[in-house]
């Protein structure tokens, strides 16, 4: 198996985990509030869902970012990826919670600006939502 592919795979396991005990209760998160590990897991799921953005737009340049990435994070990037993610099962799900606003925040320019520069852009720190906002 392509090693991109591989940690791809691997790092979207640990992201359905997370979001999985998201369904449980927890503080809510912002990027401030994360531990060095955990900022590193999330981090590199968001970098990652921009890199397979492009590679659905245009798949040589997203493949070569993938391999880029790959080989830039090294052969522990999956440990150390993995060790980020809070034993703690309330910690998970909040960082889960901020993982998914995150990503839904970035949903716009996945779709409609995969581009390769936005790799490096920082990420979003979404406002969490209102009781107001969560009722719609």
């Amino acid at each position: 198996m392509h090693p991109s592919r591989s940690l791809t795979r691997v790092l979207v396991a640990c992201l359905a985990v997370a979001v999985l005990t998201a369904c449980d209760s927890a503080q809510d998160l912002h990027l401030d509030d994360l531990a060095p590990g955990e900022f590193t897991y999330v981090s590199r799921i968001v970098v990652l869902e921009r890199a397979k953005a492009v590679a659905l737009d245009d798949r040589p340049t997203g493949e070569a970012l993938l391999d880029s990435l790959a080989a830039a994070w090294g052969d522990s990037s999956l440990a150390e990826t993995a060790a980020g993610v809070p034993d703690d099962p309330a910690r998970a799900a909040a960082v889960g919670r901020l993982l998914e606003r995150i990503l839904t925040a970035e949903l716009d320019s996945l779709v409609l600006a995969p581009r390769p520069d936005r790799l490096g852009a920082p990420l979003p720190d979404p406002e969490l939502p209102t009781p107001e906002s969560a009722a719609e």
